[in-house]
């Protein structure tokens, strides 16, 4: 009993963390779209928790905002009131952060106490501890390197970092859910129908890091038509011209324009997935999965269109957060066919 109580305890610290993950991604994503992200200037673990809490504590927070380019370049029409809207953002994304260092590490620490995570399981749930610490490293990297002369915006390469660090919290602990709740078992599995999936998930993860790319660099301004790019289906001037910083338009375009070629390729392929996988002998949630999968796929094309074809001078924040979170429950539901392909052989008439 007390093994399943502890098993219990130890699902819904997963389903717990799980939420708040999605949400500081979601959290993320409306930071970035604000323009908030440089807001803060400084990283402070502790002093940081409280946001300003008088008028002069405010007034100095923006002041050292004042004295960076981005303030200077791009925001210094802004007053004290808008600081502080884009300041929230910024300070909220932290806040969470820091929540979910207590939420993940003291149950952790308590379970460990009690004996109720086996001693050859704690590397397991502690290398959630560890990625957690790497998204907060890798995230103030990112933020610095918006603070260096002459910039507007964090580094794209290092925003993608980032986000590829959450993702990977996302999807480890989404995993961990499902092999705490579905335990493997020794059956024979289809092979090939595993490798097309594992094939599928490196195909999302990496659209994934193309989108933060596109993100962070902006490219997703060069060219808001569709189903054409600038009145054709490919571009002129495509291609990575050097020097980057002389050539911004340009190299934008291709960000966009292979962003575009990614998403047409997962569309089709999942089309073959979903056709190729039909009579897979496999855990009935792996069929479940599969539908799900197709709606997603088509939902998350549907959204980037609509974003895309609405962004006039900036991407609008509700549809562009929609799209990333959209883009995370695709990823987890292809790491579900990838773990259910595997968890349980079955019948092919079980299945109808």
């Amino acid at each position: 009993m007390k093994q399943e109580q502890a098993a219990k305890s130890i699902r819904i610290w997963l389903i717990i963390g799980l939420i708040m993950v999605f949400v500081q991604i979601l959290i993320g994503g409306v930071t970035r779209l604000t323009g908030s992200g440089l807001s803060i200037t400084e990283w402070s673990v502790i002093m940081g928790t409280l946001p300003p809490l008088s008028l002069e504590q405010w007034n100095d927070a923006f002041y050292k905002y004042q004295q960076f380019d981005q303030f200077k370049l791009v925001n210094s029409h802004i007053t004290l009131s808008d600081f502080k809207f884009i300041f929230f953002w910024e300070w909220f994304h932290r806040l969470w952060a820091r929540s979910m260092g207590f939420v993940f590490l003291l149950p952790f620490i308590y379970f460990i106490f009690k004996g109720l995570i086996p001693k050859n399981q704690i590397i397991r749930y502690g290398i959630l501890m560890i990625l957690g610490g790497l998204a907060g490293i890798v995230g103030w990297i990112m933020v610095a390197s918006g603070l260096e002369q002459n910039k507007v915006l964090v580094n794209p390469v290092k925003l993608m970092l980032h986000l590829l660090v959450a993702c990977s919290i996302f999807v480890y602990l989404f995993r961990l859910l499902l092999e705490d709740t579905y335990p493997k078992e020794r059956n024979r599995f289809d092979t090939s129908i595993r490798n097309l999936t594992s094939f599928f998930l490196i195909l999302v993860i990496t659209q994934i890091a193309i989108g933060a790319l596109v993100a962070g660099s902006k490219a997703a301004l060069s060219c808001t038509t569709w189903p054409l790019m600038n009145g054709a289906f490919v571009p002129d001037y495509i291609g990575f011209h050097t020097p980057f910083d002389e050539h911004v338009p340009e190299n934008n375009l291709t960000i966009q324009f292979i962003h575009r070629m990614i998403a047409y390729f997962i569309t089709v392929f999942s089309i073959y997935y979903y056709w190729r996988t039909k009579q897979t002998m496999a855990q009935p949630l792996f069929h479940l999965y599969r539908h799900i999968m197709l709606f997603f796929v088509f939902a998350q094309v549907a959204l980037g269109i609509f974003t895309l074809i609405n962004s006039k001078g900036e991407v609008p924040v509700a549809l562009g957060a929609l799209h990333q979170m959209t883009a995370f429950i695709l990823l987890n539901i292809i790491v579900g066919l990838h773990y259910f392909i595997k968890y349980k052989a079955i019948s092919s008439s079980s299945l109808r």
